[in-house]
């Protein structure tokens, strides 16, 4: 096949185009520190980006709802804190109560306190995260108990639901986050509703009201042991789940990330190709036009 000088022209002009194209590459991937700017850079190497970013959104998600979930239980176990506070002078002033040299006024007085300390607990129970109630179940929206009417420590019927509220922090893993307020705080309402009418009209308290003082007492620990082991399991998950974001960043930066010391090299070899090119295909065209004058 003959050679033209239009052959050449073109070829010449090609081979600078490309020259060219490379230099551009590299030097905007040292301006954006990134390898991987388009599907066609690397199209496996994407592919695997695209699957290793799919994977750490997914690794951040399950974070995310770790986070929210730890704040409702660090709120709920505040709250089952306090109300075991609440129960222990319930059975301290029961124990008073108990005690025969005191007057009927003295133990209205009590009774008095007892009427505090149920209002205390109404108001613990309705502890909220955010604008949600975290003992009302799926009826978040709703208090779990209403106030006791002036004068009496009778705790009306719980209002809110026995729903389960999970969060996912795996691949198919979930964690109950809630304990609702009629397992909680149920049993110690009716507890300060005995010894409050025992001692209200100026009775003693009885034995039996101490006991369900203690039952009260133990449902609110035992709340409190289940919601502190909960945040105990979503503590390690979340060590794990940092383990295996800090492993995904560090694939995803090696397949996608420039390394600019291995850039700065091609970036001068890239430089002293394109002038050597720059040259001969100069002087080509350089002929190609003297040939063409001719």
């Amino acid at each position: 096949m003959r050679i033209t000088n239009r052959m050449l022209h073109d070829q010449a002009l090609g081979n600078l185009a490309l020259n060219v194209e490379a230099l551009s590459r590299i030097q905007e991937q040292m301006a954006t520190s990134k390898r991987l700017l388009r599907p066609s850079d690397d199209p496996t190497d994407v592919r695997s980006a695209v699957k290793l970013s799919d994977a750490k959104a997914e690794l951040e998600q399950y974070k995310r709802n770790i986070v929210n979930a730890g704040r409702a239980m660090a709120t709920a176990e505040g709250a089952i804190g306090s109300a075991g506070e609440v129960m222990q002078r319930a059975r301290e002033l029961a124990i008073q109560g108990a005690n025969g040299s005191l007057s009927p006024d003295d133990r209205r007085l009590i009774a008095q306190e007892v009427e505090q300390l149920t209002g205390q607990l109404v108001a613990l129970a309705a502890t909220k995260a955010g604008d949600q109630y975290v003992f009302s179940g799926f009826q978040a929206a709703t208090a779990p108990y209403a106030p006791p009417p002036v004068g009496t420590a009778v705790v009306g019927a719980y209002l809110g639901d026995t729903g389960t509220v999970v969060a996912r922090i795996g691949p198919g893993v979930q964690i109950r986050t809630n304990v609702t307020a009629d397992v909680v705080f149920g049993p110690a309402f009716a507890a300060l509703a005995q010894l409050h009418g025992e001692l209200v009209g100026g009775g003693s308290a009885s034995p039996i009201a101490i006991t369900l003082l203690d039952t009260g007492h133990a449902a609110i620990i035992a709340a409190r042991s289940l919601v502190g082991a909960r945040q105990n399991r979503l503590d390690a998950t979340a060590g794990t789940l940092d383990d295996g974001l800090l492993a995904a960043q560090r694939l995803l930066s090696e397949l996608v990330d420039v390394d600019l010391t291995e850039a700065v090299l091609d970036l001068g070899s890239r430089e002293a190709v394109y002038q050597a090119a720059l040259a001969v295909n100069g002087r080509i065209l350089q002929m190609s036009l003297i040939d063409h004058l001719r």
